[in-house]
């Protein structure tokens, strides 16, 4: 009998993204898994060994810098990074880019105007 691969854990529910609580200079932005069900999961979780439990990017040891901009444990950094292909703005510029459908690339087409 030949061994059963491993399935990918679901993904969670759509939600929000809002790490940086009072701090924040910009709206919290809503995640869609579901509109992102096309893209392998190590897209984004490039550190997950396709096994055990998928991290958050804020997770610890991970993008968990919620002061820096800039650096590999930037939090702000592992969804704003242009030239990396795991972040959110990176892979959406790669695949405009490519005239692929992709996501959107300026600030207020994922940030709402902030509630006051």
């Amino acid at each position: 009998q030949a061994p059963q691969a491993a399935e990918a854990p679901k993904a969670p529910a759509d939600g929000v993204i809002h790490n940086w609580g009072d701090k924040a200079t910009k709206a919290p932005v809503a995640f869609s898994h579901k509109k992102h069900a096309a893209a392998e999961c190590k897209a984004c979780h490039h550190e997950w060994d396709g096994k055990g439990p998928v991290k958050k990017c804020s997770d610890a040891a991970c993008h968990n810098d919620m002061v820096e901009k800039k650096g590999e444990k930037s939090l702000y950094n592992a969804y704003h990074n242009m030239q990396s292909p795991h972040s959110c703005m990176g892979c959406h510029r790669a695949a405009k880019k490519d005239n692929k459908p992709g996501g959107p690339v300026n600030c207020n087409d994922c940030h709402p105007p902030k509630q006051q």
